[in-house]
C-alpha cells in the first residue's frame, strides 16, 4: 500500500501529521524553498516528537547554496536525507559534487535522488540524468517533486505517461518511488494507478497553504482516500 509522508517544520505539527495518520513524517521550513532546511534545533524536537513510532527525514536544502556539510551526529535519527541539484546543470562534475556531499550521511541514513519536474526552471539536471547516477551516489529513492511551488504541481510539469516512463526507469535503478510535488486529492487519485512507495505533501495537509499549519483532519482526508485507492485497486 501506497504510504502517506507529511512534511512539517515543527514537533507540533509532527504530532499532528501522526495523529491524522502520516506513515512518514518529513522535516522542513517551507518558507525556505523546496527542501528548504529547518534548523537542527527542529530535527531534534521533531525526532523527539516522532519517538520511533514512523520513519523519518529530512531537507537540507540544495547543494549550491548549502553551506558546509551538517554533523554526522545531528542526522543520526533520520532514515531518509534529501540534497537538491538546482543550479547544477552546468556544473560538468555535479555527480562527483553530489556523491561527495552524500558521504556525510552516516550510516543507515538513505539518501533520496530529487528529481525536479520542472527541471528547467530549477536549472537541475535531467531527470534522466539523475536516475543514471543514483547508485553512483548510493540513493535508495526517487522523489519526483517541483522546484518552483506556484507554477504548477508534478502532473502540469511530466504528462502521465512520462511520469510512468520515468517510474519504471527509477525501480529498474533499484530506486523506491516518491511522488510529490504540489499534490492534492485530485491529483494524488491520479498517480495512484503507479503505485508509489509513498504520496508526499505539505500544502494539501495545511489549513491554508504550504506556509500554513498542518491540519490533522486533512491529513486524516488524505489518509483516507489513499487506503480506499488501494483497497478498491484503482485510483481514487
Amino acid at each position: 500500500m501506497t504510504g502517506l509522508l507529511i512534511s512539517v517544520r515543527s514537533p507540533w505539527e509532527a504530532q499532528l501529521a501522526l495523529g491524522g495518520g502520516a506513515d512518514l513524517v518529513d522535516i522542513k521550513e517551507p518558507a525556505r524553498g523546496a527542501l528548504g532546511a529547518a534548523d537542527p534545533t527542529v530535527w531534534s524536537a521533531v525526532l523527539a516528537a516522532v519517538a520511533g513510532r514512523v520513519p523519518t527525514s529530512v531537507a537540507l536544502g540544495e547543494i549550491r547554496a548549502a553551506c558546509e556539510p551538517q554533523d554526522p551526529r545531528k542526522l543520526a535519527g533520520f532514515q531518509y536525507a534529501k540534497l537538491g541539484l538546482a543550479g547544477c546543470r552546468s556544473w560538468a562534475d555535479w555527480p562527483q559534487r553530489w556523491a561527495e556531499r552524500l558521504l556525510v550521511l552516516p550510516a543507515g541514513v538513505t539518501p533520496v535522488a530529487v528529481i525536479y519536474a520542472d527541471w528547467r526552471d530549477a536549472e537541475s539536471p535531467r531527470p534522466d540524468d539523475i536516475l543514471r547516477r543514483a547508485a553512483e551516489a548510493h540513493c535508495g529513492v526517487a522523489l519526483f517533486d517541483t522546484f518552483c511551488k506556484t507554477r504548477g504541481n508534478l502532473l502540469h510539469h511530466l504528462e502521465p505517461p512520462e511520469l510512468a516512463r520515468l517510474t519504471s526507469a527509477a525501480r529498474d535503478a533499484g530506486l523506491r518511488v516518491v511522488f510529490g510535488g504540489g499534490l492534492g486529492p485530485e491529483t494524488i487519485g491520479q498517480v495512484l494507478s503507479l503505485n508509489p512507495d509513498y504520496v508526499a505533501v505539505r500544502g494539501a495537509a495545511c489549513r491554508t497553504d504550504r506556509t500554513g499549519d498542518v491540519d490533522a483532519g486533512l491529513v486524516r482526508g488524505l489518509r483516507q482516500l489513499i487506503s480506499k485507492s488501494s483497497c478498491s485497486g484503482r485510483p481514487a
